[in-house]
C-alpha cells in the first residue's frame, strides 16, 4: 500500500507527487495519457506561479520572457510596458512533462497511459485501473477540468461553471517580442445588461518563432469561438503563417463548495480553481498541491487524521477567498469597458500609478485579489468619470 495516490499528471498533480516524495511518502502517480500531451491554454506561468515551484524552470523549457502586453479592442491597441518579467511562456508539453520527470527524479512511481476507472474507500482509498487496483491511505485528484472522478466522489461541479477554449500554436511572420496581446473580443454594450461571467477574450503569447493563439469565454457556441478565433489571427501584430486547427478544452471559472472527503482530496481544475477574470489557474492549482501534500504528509507522518478536512478549510480559506475577490473585480471592470470609452478607460488606467503596480506585483506573487479589491473599490468612481466621453 503507497502513502498517496495521484490521479492525474499535469502541473498540480507532479507537483504534489514531488512534495509527497520528497517528504519521504511512497507516492504513486497515475495519468491516463502518455507524453506529449496538450493542453488548451496560453501557455503562460505567471512568477506568482513559478515562485510557487521550489525548483527553477530550465531555460530550455521557456519560450520567453514577457515584459509587456498590448491590450486590443475595436479600434484601439493601448501597450503597457514593465521593467521586468511578469510571466513566461511555456510550451505545455514540455512543461508538464519537466515536472513529471522531477517527481519521477524525486522518487514517484509514475505510471502513464493508464485512465483511473474508479476511486472508492474509507480508512484506505482504492484505485481502479484496467491493470489491476492501487491502495493508499490518501489520493489526490488532478485530473483536470473534465475529470469524471471528481463528478462521481464529489458531484457536479457547479452550474454554469464552465467556460470554452480554443488555441492553436502557429509559426509567426514576425517575431512576437516579448509582449502578450489580449483581446477585448465581446464586452458589453454601452448600458446596462447583463453579460457572460467570462466574456469572449483572445490572447497571443509569445513562443520562439512561433506563437500560442487562442481565444476563451463562457457561454459562446463553437461559431462565435472560431469567429473569433479568426479576429485573433488577423489582428495580431505577429501574424500567423499556418493556421493549424485549433483545439478546445473546458474552462472553470466556479470553485466547487467541497475539496475533501474522507480520504479524497480534490487540487486544481477538478476543484475548479481557476480566476474569473483571466482563466488563469496554475497559480491556484500550484497552491493547492502545496496544501494536499502538506495534508498527505500531516496525515501519514503525524498519524493527523484531521489533516484532510483542514486542506478543505485552508483552500477555502487562502485560494477560494482570493478567487473570489477576482469574482467581484472581474464584473466590475467588465461593466466599465460597456459604458465608457475604452480608449480612454486603459488611458485612465495608466495614470493611476499605484494600481498599475498593484496589477504588476499581483502577477509577481506580491500581491493578493484582495488587496486588489480593496484598491479597485475607491478608485471605481475616477475610473468611470475619466473615462466617459
Amino acid at each position: 500500500m503507497y502513502d498517496v495516490a495521484i490521479s492525474g499528471g499535469g502541473p498540480v498533480g507532479s507537483y504534489c507527487a514531488y512534495r509527497c516524495a520528497q517528504a519521504g511518502l511512497s507516492t504513486v502517480l497515475v495519468e491516463r495519457q502518455l507524453p506529449p500531451w496538450t493542453k488548451t491554454c496560453a501557455g503562460g506561468v505567471l512568477m506568482r506561479a513559478a515562485s510557487r515551484l521550489d525548483f527553477p524552470i530550465p531555460d530550455s523549457v521557456i519560450e520567453k520572457e514577457v515584459k509587456g502586453f498590448h491590450v486590443v479592442g475595436q479600434g484601439f491597441r493601448e501597450r503597457f510596458r514593465f521593467d521586468r518579467c511578469l510571466t513566461y511562456t511555456v510550451d505545455r508539453a514540455n512543461f508538464d512533462l519537466h515536472l513529471l520527470r522531477m517527481a519521477e527524479k524525486a522518487g514517484v512511481e509514475v505510471r502513464l497511459g493508464k485512465a483511473v476507472e474508479r476511486i472508492s474507500g474509507s480508512d484506505e482509498v482504492e484505485l481502479s485501473t484496467a491493470d489491476g487496483k492501487i491502495s493508499a491511505r490518501c489520493a489526490v485528484i488532478a485530473e483536470g477540468a473534465g475529470s469524471r472522478n471528481a463528478r462521481a466522489l464529489f458531484g457536479p461541479p457547479p452550474t454554469n461553471s464552465m467556460a470554452m477554449g480554443l488555441r492553436s500554436v502557429d509559426t509567426t511572420m514576425n517575431d512576437p517580442g516579448d509582449d502578450i496581446e489580449v483581446f477585448l473580443i465581446d464586452t458589453p454594450t454601452k448600458g446596462l445588461r447583463r453579460y457572460p461571467m467570462f466574456p469572449l477574450m483572445g490572447w497571443m503569447f509569445p513562443y520562439r518563432g512561433r506563437a500560442n493563439f487562442g481565444v476563451g469565454g463562457h457561454g459562446y457556441t463553437k461559431e462565435q469561438l472560431m469567429s473569433g478565433m479568426s479576429r485573433v489571427w488577423d489582428d495580431s501584430l505577429a501574424k500567423a503563417v499556418d493556421r493549424s486547427k485549433p483545439s478546445a478544452h473546458p474552462i472553470p471559472i466556479l470553485p466547487r463548495e467541497r475539496f475533501s472527503s474522507s480520504r479524497f482530496m480534490l487540487a486544481g481544475d477538478s476543484a475548479g480553481l481557476v480566476s474569473p477574470m483571466s482563466g488563469e489557474g496554475l497559480s491556484h492549482g500550484l497552491a493547492s498541491a502545496i496544501l494536499a501534500s502538506d495534508a498527505a504528509i500531516s496525515l501519514v507522518k503525524g498519524d493527523d487524521r484531521n489533516a484532510i478536512g483542514r486542506y478543505d478549510r485552508l483552500v477555502k480559506d487562502t485560494v477560494v477567498r482570493d478567487i473570489r475577490a477576482a469574482t467581484v473585480i472581474s464584473p466590475v471592470l467588465h461593466w466599465l469597458l460597456g459604458v465608457v470609452d475604452t480608449r480612454a478607460f486603459f488611458e485612465t488606467v495608466r495614470q493611476e500609478g499605484p494600481y498599475v503596480e498593484a496589477w504588476t506585483r499581483m502577477a509577481l506573487g506580491e500581491e493578493t485579489w484582495q488587496r486588489l479589491l480593496m484598491m479597485t473599490i475607491p478608485r471605481f468612481h475616477r475610473l468611470l468619470f475619466r473615462s466617459l466621453v
